[in-house]
């Protein structure tokens, strides 16, 4: 049959297969939502009549000259080796890198930018100063680009973020003073249009817990303060905006990420229009980041996929530049200079762009039900934050009354329960640990230390506390944290529960002996009295818990055991539970159960510090 033969397929056909499909189960399984509360659908027949996103599009010359591959450095004191960080710049752009964010330490002058720099063209080269609120380095690299007489490049920025750095560092700034430095440079002619004084960095929102709508909403507000001060200083209003350039965090939620930046888009323009500002000058420049927050400590390699994903998103909605931080970010560099981290971190962007042609494509993700759907539902609701910021009294108010930080903090909670009950999982964390994984020489993170404000709250952080526990545990006593597994009946019977409840100890450090299967309650407390531990885990099917499970769980207890757990499933009939704790079940195990707190009481039942 020739494709022109086929028949037609509609929705109900797809309806028909997906009932087929879920046995009876509805429809609504298929569904999901979002930390906002938007519901993604299975499957999108229809999107908006007149996609917003679409009107408030990415710079058209990206398909023509790709993205920027932004590397960053880090100077975390003035009197750290400026040569070594010369030599890493300079690798990074003969690598493939095309722009560079810095982010160097209170005190370093023109003269040392000029020696880390002395090998950059900055009239080619996109320089970036990481978001900041010194003004003294912001002027030291206008001080360097007057003194090499070309400027910088279009796309570089000199990183002020005032209130950003408040939020962060509670610390009170004022964006008034900058806004008033800043007008004065483009009066001068120092700051040439194509390069931004101001940069709101909403990562600094999306790593301390924020969701996506309140991100996209209070750095809209941050936007709009800067905006309003450079307006107050005479800046006219499309210049104003070209001052302003935003730093947006990607994340391995592909879609969500891209409905993000694109709803981020729509959000901006209409307040640079609403301000008086030209459809042009209402274009946002975005900087995409790989978001620090989804970096995990344990089994980095996992990172890998999590940044290209990140980094993928970012390319389809549209980002004029681009960050991935390195695999090992938050771990700590697994060599001594971090070349490997760096390296494939540019790489993984090369292949976006040059194997993949993944900026060919003006606005890929345009035309989307699902997409164009999800970036007006997140615009909408980032707009409704932006709208109660402002009726607040602006994002200043929010940021010293407290409103921001609250409001996070909630957010951050709710989040953390998905995370402790695996209903969000980690692969290589909460999920599919790497127990054996070898603990490689780290020489030193490349995360800042947390300020006194906004903390980076990665999401591993909880599972990771564990197994660093664990690991304590097993240095000082010379074995590993250890559990019997009690498997009745035969392999295929009990290996589903019995994987499961393995994935689930080792996700705190901890390993299984036994799990090969037994025949009888007298082999299995026998077989446990050999091993020498003190704790079981039971895992068999309903039926065989029915069978053998109370025998089991009492000869267990005789056989020595201080604790006694049974995997299960939540659906497993409560009369059956009941008989088997009365029996010497201390814990049932099954999906949705806080696994955190699960780990936390075997740790303390195992002495573990």
């Amino acid at each position: 049959m020739t494709p022109d033969a086929w028949p037609p397929a509609g929705a109900d056909d797809w309806l028909a297969l997906v009932e087929q499909t879920l046995r009876g189960r509805d429809l609504g399984e298929l569904s999901s939502t979002t930390r906002d509360g938007i519901e993604i659908q299975p499957l999108y027949t229809d999107g908006p009549e007149r996609p917003a996103a679409a009107a408030a599009a990415a710079d058209p010359r990206r398909s023509a000259k790709g993205w920027d591959i932004r590397q960053p450095h880090r100077l975390a004191a003035a009197g750290d080796a400026l040569e070594e960080l010369r030599s890493r710049v300079e690798e990074d752009l003969a690598g493939g890198a095309t722009s560079v964010e810095l982010d160097i330490a209170e005190g370093v002058d023109a003269a040392g930018l000029d020696r880390l720099l002395s090998g950059v063209d900055m009239a080619v080269t996109p320089l970036a100063l990481a978001p900041h609120a010194d003004m003294d380095a912001a002027h030291a690299l206008l001080v360097l680009a007057a003194r090499r007489g070309a400027g910088l490049a279009p796309g570089s920025s000199l990183g002020l973020d005032p209130l950003g750095e408040w939020a962060r560092s509670s610390r009170r700034m004022d964006c008034a003073e900058a806004a008033e430095w800043a007008a004065q440079n483009v009066s001068s002619g120092s700051l040439a249009p194509g390069v931004a004084a101001f940069t709101v960095d909403v990562t600094r929102y999306s790593d301390a817990g924020a969701t996506e709508a309140q991100a996209l909403g209070w750095a809209t507000a941050t936007g709009v303060a800067y905006l309003l001060a450079l307006v107050e200083t005479g800046v006219p209003a499309d210049a104003a905006a070209g001052l302003i350039g935003f730093r947006l965090a990607a994340t391995a939620d592909q879609f969500v990420t891209i409905a993000a930046l694109r709803a981020a888009r729509v959000m901006w323009s209409r307040v640079v229009t609403v301000s008086g500002g030209s459809e042009q000058a209402a274009r946002q420049y975005q900087h995409a980041v790989t978001a620090a927050h989804m970096y995990s400590r344990r089994d980095p390699w996992v990172n890998l996929l999590r940044g290209a994903t990140a980094a993928l998103a970012a390319g389809v909605a549209g980002a004029d530049s681009v960050t991935v931080l390195p695999f090992d970010h938050a771990s700590g560099a697994v060599d001594a200079d971090g070349s490997s981290g760096r390296r494939l971190a540019r790489n993984t962007q090369l292949l976006l762009l040059e194997e993949s042609h993944l900026a060919r494509a003006a606005d890929p993700a345009g035309g989307s039900f699902y997409v164009e759907s999800l970036a007006e539902e997140l615009a909408s609701a980032g707009w409704r934050v932006l709208q109660d910021v402002e009726a607040s009294g602006g994002i200043e108010a929010a940021i010293e009354g407290g409103a921001l930080a609250a409001a996070m903090e909630e957010s951050w909670q709710r989040r953390l329960g998905a995370l402790r009950t695996r209903s969000e999982p980690l692969t290589g964390v909460s999920e599919f640990p790497f127990l054996d994984d070898p603990d490689p020489t780290r020489h030193g993170s490349n995360e800042a230390e947390d300020a006194a404000g906004l903390p980076v709250r990665r999401l591993a952080e909880p599972f990771e506390d564990l197994r660093d526990a664990a690991d304590r545990h097993q240095s000082a006593t010379g074995k590993r944290p250890a559990v019997w597994i009690a498997a009745l009946g035969s392999t295929a019977a009990h290996s589903t529960r019995t994987a499961w409840a393995q994935n689930l100890l080792a996700a705190g450090g901890i390993e299984t002996q036994g799990a090969t299967g037994v025949d009888s309650p007298v082999a299995a407390a026998a077989d446990f009295a050999a091993s020498g531990l003190a704790v079981a885990v039971i895992s068999g099917t309903d039926d065989m818990y029915r069978l053998r499970g109370t025998a089991t769980a009492s000869a267990l207890a005789e056989a020595g055991a201080s604790f006694v757990a049974l995997a299960c499933d939540p659906g497993t009939p409560a009369d059956l539970l009941a008989t088997l704790q009365s029996a010497g079940v201390g814990e049932v195990w099954h999906d949705g159960i806080d696994a955190a707190a699960t780990l936390e009481r075997l740790h303390r039942t195992l002495g573990v510090a």
